[in-house]
C-alpha cells in the first residue's frame, strides 16, 4: 500500500476569521469532557479516497469531516474515491492523464472557497449524489489545546494541516512521536479529543495521537460551520449559540 500527502504550504488570507476574535472566552476556553478519544468515536467505514495514489489529502480530510458530521446528525453521507478525485480535479485542475498536474491543495485559498460556494459531493443512503456545503470557516489558535478541544466538541471536528514526519507515513497505529525529518504537508480531520490527545481520520484509518504531536507539527487548524450541524436558532448540538460567528462569516462571503 502506498501513502501520499498533498497539503501545500498554508496560505493565510487576510479575510480569514480567527475563532478567538469572535468567541472570546475571556477567562479561558471551557473545559470539555473527553469525546471520541478516551471514548470510541462513532463507528464508520473510512476510505482512502485516492490518497494512496495522488496528493488529495486535503480533499479527503474535508470528505471525512462531512462523513463523520452527517453520521453524528443522523443523515449519513458517504464519500467515494471517484468523488474525491473528481473534486480534486475541480479545485486544482488535476488531470488523471497528466501526473504533473498532481500538485496538492491548500485549505484557505482552494478548499474552503470551493466547499462554501459549490459544495463537495458525497452519496446519501440511496446512492444519490448530495452536495455538502459549509457556511464558513475559522482559524484556531495553534498554541491553545483548550480551544482546539472546545472547537472539536462544538463544531463536530477540526481540520488540521501539519508537517508529516517521514517515520509515520503509512503508520496507522499511533501518531505520538513528532521527531525526525518531515516528508511534506498533510491534511487530516480530527474527530475526537481527550486530555492526552485525539483521534483523526487519515489514509482510510482512524489513528490516535497526542497533543504533543500536533502542537509540535501543526501549521494550521480550522473549524467549519455547516447548516447540518446547526438547528434553526444557530445553536450547535452542544448548545453553543453561533449567530455572531455566522454573521462574521456571512460578511466575509458577501465581500468575496
Amino acid at each position: 500500500m502506498k501513502y501520499q500527502l498533498g497539503k501545500n504550504a498554508p496560505r493565510h488570507l487576510e479575510s480569514t476569521i480567527a475563532l478567538t476574535d469572535h468567541l472570546d472566552m475571556v477567562t479561558g476556553w471551557p473545559i470539555v469532557a473527553a469525546q471520541g478519544w478516551e471514548y470510541a468515536p462513532v463507528p464508520i467505514t473510512l476510505d482512502m479516497l485516492g490518497n494512496d495514489t495522488v496528493g488529495d489529502c486535503v480533499i479527503a480530510a474535508a470528505m471525512h469531516y462531512a462523513q463523520v458530521e452527517t453520521a453524528n446528525t443522523g443523515n449519513p453521507l458517504t464519500p467515494t474515491k471517484d468523488l474525491a478525485l473528481q473534486t480534486y480535479s475541480a479545485i486544482t485542475g488535476y488531470d488523471p492523464n497528466d501526473p504533473n498536474t498532481d500538485q496538492g491543495t491548500d485549505f484557505e485559498s482552494q478548499l474552503f472557497p470551493y466547499w462554501q460556494s459549490k459544495g463537495i459531493p458525497l452519496l446519501d443512503s440511496k446512492g444519490n449524489t448530495v452536495l455538502h456545503t459549509i457556511e464558513g470557516f475559522a482559524a484556531l489558535d495553534l498554541t491553545s489545546i483548550a480551544q482546539q478541544r472546545w472547537a472539536n466538541k462544538t463544531f463536530g471536528g477540526v481540520l488540521m494541516g501539519f508537517q508529516c514526519p517521514s517515520a509515520i507515513v503509512g503508520n496507522l497505529t499511533n501518531w505520538n512521536d513528532p521527531s525526525g525529518p518531515t516528508a511534506g504537508g498533510h491534511g487530516v480531520n480530527i474527530v475526537g479529543q481527550g486530555s492526552m490527545g485525539w483521534n483523526l481520520d487519515s489514509w482510510g484509518a482512524r489513528i490516535p495521537g497526542t497533543w504533543n504531536f500536533s502542537r509540535t507539527l501543526a501549521d494550521e487548524m480550522y473549524c467549519v460551520v455547516t447548516k447540518l450541524w446547526l438547528d434553526a436558532q444557530g445553536v450547535t448540538p452542544s448548545g453553543c449559540n453561533l449567530n455572531g460567528l455566522l454573521a462574521a462569516m456571512n460578511a466575509v462571503k458577501a465581500a468575496a
